[in-house]
C-alpha cells in the first residue's frame, strides 16, 4: 500500500503517518514532542559532574523540568542557567527549550536510582 490513498464508498483513506502529522501540527503537540529530545541531550550538554546530580523529568511547553540532588546544586545550576540553556539548545535538532526549571528531587535515592547513576558530589 505504501503512501497510496484509497477510496471506499466516497471516503478517502490516508496513511496514519500523514493523519498523525497533521494532528500534531494543528494541536501544537509536534513541537512539544520534538522538545523531548532535550531530555536525551541533557547529559551531553551539562557534562558528567552535573549529570550525576540531576535528572530531566519532563517538558512542559517550552520549559524543561530537571530534578536536582540538593538545594546547593539548584543554586549553582540556576546561576549557570543561561549557559546550560545555550548548550542544550545548540545540541537539539528540534524547537528550542525556552526555560529550565530546577526542582529538588523528592529523595536522593529516587534521583540516583531512576537515572541509573551513582551518587553525585556537590
Amino acid at each position: 500500500m505504501g503512501t497510496e490513498r484509497r477510496e471506499r464508498g466516497g471516503e478517502r483513506f490516508a496513511p496514519v503517518a500523514e493523519v498523525l502529522e497533521g494532528y500534531l501540527e494543528r494541536t501544537g503537540l509536534g513541537d512539544s514532542l520534538a522538545r523531548l529530545t532535550a531530555m536525551d541531550e541533557w547529559a551531553a550538554a551539562v557534562g558528567e559532574r552535573v549529570s550525576a546530580v540531576t535528572r530531566p523529568v519532563e517538558v512542559r511547553g517550552e520549559t524543561l523540568v530537571v530534578e536536582v540532588l540538593s538545594s546547593a546544586w539548584i543554586n549553582e545550576l540556576s546561576m549557570m542557567g543561561e549557559l546550560i540553556l545555550e548548550r542544550l539548545n545548540a545540541r537539539g535538532a528540534g524547537p528550542p527549550i525556552g526555560r529550565i526549571r530546577f526542582r529538588l528531587a523528592e529523595t536522593k535515592d529516587n534521583l540516583t536510582q531512576s537515572s541509573g547513576r551513582l551518587h553525585g558530589h556537590g
